[in-house]
């Protein structure tokens, strides 16, 4: 009984001490505001990525509460909803069990089931739209059960809007304040599972498809800043995007030039752009498998007279070129007319220093884009061009020696993008179907032997 008069009294004497007039409020600043968003949202963030984590057991739950002719738990919905939707699609009976699924949640109508239906759609893959338009429809009209931050999201960045994505790629290509790639996290695509998710590849591809029609200075700079450097930096999380993303980013930066030429620079960055994600198509063709054929053979054509170009660089700092001045001209014609579909160069020990140096000073791209000719009995600083024209395979020295032709049928035939060279076999007469001395009219007699064979005629001669 004491102890509560005790209590009572110290509650009295309080009471009696208040004055709301002491009440001090301590005004927030700004930062400090947006310092609490940052958290609430890292906060979210989190219970997020854990409700999006992969949970057999609770899908094992749901599909044995179906055979039963029962309910799952709440839990096990909301986890399957947004982790294993692909798991439960999967099943002999993928769009039945969808639509149970889906019809119980609209029946219970949670906001914390919707929203992680919500996250589910993000991540599915979208190319069947029966699936993903089940999933829509049901989010569509339970709208006013999301959580507020993803309404807006849904308004803003047209998240339920069909195509997919495309409202969300437009609107990250077109607003300048914040880059792409904030665009995206902006509209709840963050970095992990959502950034990896169908929802942004949907997105990302109409973001190539946009670039596609045509190459604004802007629509450039917006589309090289949402891809990664390369593939193999998976702190950037602008790989998810790009790393099975060839065929689209090959779309948007070839198509335009299927019937024109971009700027020498604007060439060389694309080429620079694909070839550090995905390697040289020359090299790599299996990787370049599944691209649009026709795109493949401008990166090609723009690769020979990137491999004409480097063997002239080199031959240029080096004080080399004078041998080379008229087979440069000559060559030059078939180049530019386009009958030259192929081309690689390897140089010798000499020339290959020089090229090394070229690229640590950034004036040529990569190793990977030229061979080198082993040491032998050749000077240090000849190099040899291949080149496919037509049904011929031809070898051409940068100083004395000869222009070698083999046909296609010719199994000794020099194979284009090795690293490694044997000049002594390059050399041997007895493996070509025809050479030619650089003496005399040599390029009459070159240009006849590839109009004959070929049907194509060197515009310069």
């Amino acid at each position: 009984m004491k102890k509560n008069n005790l209590k009572e009294n110290r509650f009295m004497e309080k009471i009696r001490l208040y004055d709301p007039g002491r009440l001090i409020i301590t005004t927030l600043s700004l930062d400090q505001i947006k310092n609490a968003e940052k958290f609430v949202a890292r906060k979210a963030q989190i219970f997020e990525e854990r409700t999006l984590a992969e949970a057999p057991i609770y899908l094992d739950e749901v599909i044995d509460s179906f055979a039963r002719n029962e309910n799952p738990s709440r839990k096990a919905l909301k986890r399957v909803a947004a982790g294993s939707l692909p798991d439960l699609i999967s099943k002999p009976d993928g769009a039945g069990l969808l639509k149970r699924f889906i019809g119980l949640i609209v029946s219970i109508g949670s906001s914390v089931l919707y929203k992680s239906l919500l996250l589910g759609y993000m991540r599915i893959k979208h190319d069947d739209s029966m699936f993903s338009d089940l999933i829509r429809h049901a989010l569509l009209n339970g709208n006013d059960q999301l959580p507020q931050r993803w309404k807006d999201r849904i308004s803003t960045y047209g998240l339920l809007e069909h195509p997919t994505g495309r409202k969300l790629a437009f609107l990250a290509i077109s607003t300048t304040e914040k880059s792409p790639l904030q665009v995206f996290e902006d509209a709840g695509l963050k970095k992990g599972i959502l950034l990896g998710g169908g929802f942004a590849a949907c997105a990302f591809n109409e973001f190539c498809s946009i670039v596609s029609k045509d190459h604004s200075e802007e629509k450039l700079t917006r589309f090289f800043e949402i891809l990664p450097n390369n593939l193999s930096d998976k702190s950037d999380e602008r790989v998810q995007l790009a790393e099975s993303s060839l065929p689209q980013i090959s779309e948007a930066l070839l198509r335009p030039y299927l019937e024109k030429n971009p700027s020498d620079d604007l060439r060389r960055k694309i080429i620079e752009k694909l070839v550090n994600l995905y390697r040289d198509p020359r090299l790599n063709p299996m990787a370049w498998a599944s691209v649009d054929q026709d795109l493949v053979s401008i990166i090609l054509r723009w690769l020979t007279a990137e491999s004409f170009e480097m063997l002239m660089e080199v031959l240029n700092s080096s004080n080399q070129s004078t041998q080379w001045k008229t087979r440069e001209k000559f060559w030059k014609g078939y180049i530019e007319k386009g009958y030259v579909k192929e081309a690689w160069v390897a140089f010798g020990p000499d020339a290959e220093r020089q090229a090394s140096k070229l690229i640590r000073s950034g004036q040529l791209r990569s190793r990977g884009s030229f061979g080198v000719l082993e040491p032998s009995q050749i000077q240090g600083h000849h190099s040899v061009l291949f080149m496919k024209v037509g049904d011929l395979t031809i070898s051409e020295w940068t100083h004395d020696g000869k222009v070698r032709f083999y046909r296609s049928r010719n199994t000794s035939k020099p194979e284009l993008y090795k690293l490694r060279y044997d000049p002594e076999i390059l050399r041997r007469d007895i493996r070509t179907d025809h050479f030619k001395h650089h003496l005399g009219n040599w390029q009459g007699d070159v240009a006849e032997y590839i109009r004959d064979i070929t049907g194509f005629r060197n515009p310069r001669w």
